[in-house]
């Protein structure tokens, strides 16, 4: 079904969300589009969803996560891409619990932080953070600054932006 940004279809008293439009086949998605609707239908201010902000979770093992921008994509719209991987060889917790992965985060040179990929076991516990990272533009130096718990596998995010803002701390090759 065709609608515009709105979730609002040709017809005026018709709206459709969740599986019934081209966006992300997510039920987070699903449930943000449903809330836009029934807001706009309240009258309240309402925003579009801003489909690059979502975060993305395959539940495999290892799980694959992701928000924001590709680099492809990011290069496709203008961006001058940096990246750092962290592996999570160097992680505390991904040794306890026997997994592999790692962590990149893509930011534009000299600003914010428009991506962030994660492959390995728990990783999808540690998208809610990239989410405010990657939405709230967080520059990686801010993100490196912040001080994560010892042993976590959100450590490895917090090492990921200590690499790209040029402060690694336990890096693998």
């Amino acid at each position: 079904v065709e609608v515009d940004d709105y979730c609002q279809t040709s017809v005026p008293t018709i709206s459709a969300v969740g599986d019934l439009i081209p966006t992300l086949q997510l039920a987070h998605v699903g449930f943000a589009e449903g809330i836009l609707v029934a807001e706009r239908l309240a009258g309240l201010a309402v925003t579009p969803v801003d489909y690059d902000g979502v975060p993305r979770v395959t539940y495999s093992s290892p799980e694959v996560a992701s928000v924001g921008l590709t680099r492809k994509v990011a290069e496709e719209r203008g961006y001058e891409v940096v990246e750092a991987t962290y592996d999570l060889a160097g992680n505390g917790k991904a040794r306890i619990l026997g997994t592999a992965g790692a962590v990149t985060v893509l930011a534009a040179k000299d600003g914010p932080v428009i991506g962030v990929h994660m492959v390995g076991d728990r990783v999808g516990e540690l998208i809610a953070e990239a989410q405010l990272i990657t939405n709230w533009e967080a520059l990686p130096s801010e993100v490196a600054a912040l001080i994560h718990p010892h042993p976590t596998m959100s450590e490895a995010v917090g090492e990921a932006h200590l690499a790209l803002a040029g402060k690694p701390l336990h890096s693998h090759s």
